[in-house]
């Protein structure tokens, strides 16, 4: 037992010294929370200079090429982005073994479903910008139209998504027969109670509202309408309470439909009710404050960055007495880092469902019901055991624990402070909007993402292990001589332990919030300032036509 000890605190001794993806890319990323973004782009092309980083390094590039103003850039590389997210290749044989001996680290990036959603996103963005820097209607009208695509590209990637995956009516239960509500029922016990359809990515009601801002900066009236109603629908069904976001953005997208109903024409029998309905009395003057006025400012601040994954590590024993292999976390770092990565780990997988307690009890009675609070037990079963017998895995295990390791978040928030947006004259400055509104929060969806396939991981990651650690094993008993087969498997143990890893690459140049204020203006010259987080953003002297909707994309590090 001792040597058992040795080795796999000698192993994990070894593993301080192993650099993480965040500490490869660290310094590009503090660049970027300074609003060096020229600077930081050059920091973190070094550091995703592999070919298993290229889709990563191509979102982190176009991202910060659009933060620097360079939108043509932007586009080219995030539609070189684009191409590899939406071109489904299988795994060439090598890199599947690669990541199988080595670590997932080391398998190609492949974007998630919100990832694949703000490339398109971003594009169409600098599509919007291009076309007002445009010398020409013809060229304006071109760019405008290339915006437009992109969030039909939204439109299209959303469908896909909601396809996949259940919607609010399903996971509220509207939808559900009575066998699927008891099959919802009786997964929890194997997901530490965790129902995680609940954090499914599963459509975006603010990519639908960006979709009807761009219909209606092209005059597209009726697609307009159609876009906010979706997102309007979206943040009423369950998509504001998902990501935590104000009572009242639904109401913001409801005041928009009908700003739509208003302008298309033909509405005239339903739009009343819908204020009625809809609308609050600070919502309904509102709408009814953008009658006589000739034109409008949209001012999108994307703020702060979605926060980065670090690593859990546990080690897995066997129980042969229950038939069951246990995890344990290993905890490390200061002491702040140890709490988190153990709230995580109490909160996704504990064993704290009816069945890993009773055999946490038949394990050890009450004391090992009590400890099984901080551990996670995978239940295996007599059948299955034999199996691992066989195999000689349950003597790999008694002799050194299995390291494994799966991505967690530390607790995250958002800034949640108020903002302004002050309009400036030659003789004094007066308030228009006092609060901007947090439309989405790209931080929850990161997070919530990670929750929905945590338990998917860690099956992944332990199966994985176990697969290479016998590998290792079994390569330790070929020899006769019996220090030589020690030998062996010392140094086998040690390769596999250290070069475990998981996979907490993503794109971390993202927002980690987009607010969003829209105010009805009088056509002509003007100047604006935004204060948000003690900063001040300016926008001096625009010209905003009669009919026309500025759009002022400020992006806000802090």
């Amino acid at each position: 037992m001792a040597v058992r000890l040795f080795t796999f605190s000698f192993s994990i001794l070894l593993l301080a010294g192993c650099a993480t993806y965040k500490q490869d890319i660290d310094s590009g990323l503090n660049l970027a929370q300074k609003g060096q973004w020229q600077e930081a782009e050059k920091a973190i092309e070094l550091a995703l200079d592999s070919d298993q980083d290229t889709l990563l390094r191509l979102l982190e590039q176009g991202a910060l090429a659009q933060y620097q103003g360079d939108f043509t850039r932007s586009n080219e590389l995030l539609e070189q982005a684009e191409k590899l997210s939406d071109t489904f290749l299988e795994e060439s044989l090598t890199n599947r073994s690669l990541a199988l001996v080595t670590n997932e680290r080391q398998k190609n990036y492949t974007a998630t479903g919100f990832e694949r959603i703000y490339i398109n996103f971003f594009k169409s963005l600098n599509y919007l910008a291009l076309a007002e820097q445009a010398t020409t209607q013809q060229k304006r009208q071109s760019l405008l139209d290339s915006a437009l695509v992109e969030s039909r590209r939204i439109d299209l990637k959303l469908n896909e998504i909601s396809t996949l995956t259940p919607s609010y009516e399903d996971i509220n239960g509207k939808n559900k027969s009575i066998s699927k509500k008891a099959l919802t029922w009786l997964s929890g016990f194997y997901t530490g109670g965790i129902k995680t359809e609940d954090f499914v990515y599963r459509d975006d009601a603010w990519g639908r509202y960006v979709q009807g801002l761009q219909y209606e900066i092209s005059g597209e009236y009726d697609d307009a309408r159609i876009a906010y109603q979706q997102a309007a629908q979206l943040y009423d069904a369950g998509y504001r309470k998902q990501y935590a976001l104000p009572d009242d953005v639904g109401q913001r997208a409801w005041l928009d439909t009908i700003r739509m109903m208003q302008k298309a024409g033909g509405w005239e029998a339903e739009y009343p009710a819908l204020i009625k309905e809809k609308l609050s009395e600070k919502y309904q003057a509102l709408l009814a404050s953008y009658q006589g006025k000739e034109a409008e400012l949209v001012v999108l601040e994307a703020q702060g960055f979605v926060p980065a994954r670090k690593e859990l590590n546990m080690a897995l024993y066997a129980s042969p007495r229950d038939y069951s292999l246990v995890l344990e976390p290993v905890l490390g770092g200061t002491q702040q880092e140890a709490r988190d990565a153990s709230r995580w780990f109490s909160m996704v997988y504990a064993d704290t469902n009816i069945l890993n307690l009773l055999a946490n009890y038949k394990a050890g009675g009450a004391w090992s019901t009590i400890a099984g609070v901080f551990t996670k037990r995978v239940i295996l079963g007599r059948a299955v055991w034999r199996q691992l017998e066989n195999l000689s895995i349950d003597q790999m295990l008694y002799e050194a624990p299995i390291r494994i390791a799966v991505p967690y978040y530390d607790p995250f928030t958002v800034a949640q402070g108020n903002t302004r947006l002050l309009q400036s004259s030659s003789a004094d400055s007066s308030l228009l909007t006092e609060t901007a509104l947090r439309m989405t929060s790209i931080a929850d969806i990161a997070i919530q993402e990670q929750l929905s396939h945590a338990h998917r991981d860690i099956y992944e990651a332990l199966i994985k292990e176990l697969v290479r650690n016998q590998i290792a094993y079994q390569a330790s008993k070929q020899f006769e001589d019996p220090a030589a087969n020690l030998l062996i498997g010392l140094i086998g143990k040690v390769a596999v332990l250290a070069s475990v890893a998981a996979d907490t690459r993503a794109w971390l140049t993202l927002p980690a919030q987009i607010r969003i204020v829209r105010q009805p203006i009088t056509a002509g010259t003007q100047s604006f300032t935004y204060e948000a987080q003690s900063q001040q953003f300016h926008l001096n002297d625009v010209t905003i036509n009669k009919n026309d909707i500025k759009v002022w994309k400020i992006r806000n590090p802090y």
